[in-house]
């Protein structure tokens, strides 16, 4: 586990209100048009994909602000999409990366959790998962930095 200031960081992202209980829509679907998107509008790729979770608190029925969210250099030309350019703010966190199958991501959120208590940290309500490899095929490739933001 590590502790890491991260700074803001211009998306194209996707925005919703869903539960875990309805996420899986979005899996697989919606980073792809986001792709697509940043692509057809000429926009400048600069990382993975970021799923941001504000609110959530592992309960299948609560309801969470989710943003999907592709980071691009901010275009200096109009751009036509139905999805939003924003910024993410700065973020304080502890993160761990996961590698291998996502079945894995309770153990590394139960782990990061464990050591926010054992130090007296308090968590800020949103987390992000950045998916730096996903490997559909063999899921024991992937690589997922997972950060759950804390207050300072």
């Amino acid at each position: 586990m590590q502790t890491k200031t991260i700074q803001p960081i211009h998306v194209l992202c996707f925005e919703t209100k869903t539960s875990f209980k309805e996420l899986f829509q979005y899996v697989r679907v919606e980073a792809r048009k986001l792709y697509q998107d940043a692509i057809r509008n000429d926009l400048e790729i600069t990382g993975p994909v970021y799923w941001v979770y504000n609110g959530a608190d592992g309960n299948a029925e609560t309801i969470f602000t989710l943003t999907i969210a592709l980071p691009i250099t901010p275009p200096s030309h109009t751009i036509n999409s139905h999805y939003r350019l924003k910024q993410l703010d700065v973020f304080e966190c502890v993160t761990e990366q996961l590698y291998g199958n996502w079945d894995g991501l309770i153990n590394t959120y139960g782990s990061l959790f464990g050591e926010i208590m054992s130090r007296k940290l308090v968590p800020s309500g949103q987390n992000r998962e950045i998916y730096l490899n996903m490997d559909f095929d063999n899921p024991d490739r992937n690589i997922t930095e997972v950060q759950i933001g804390i207050l300072k």
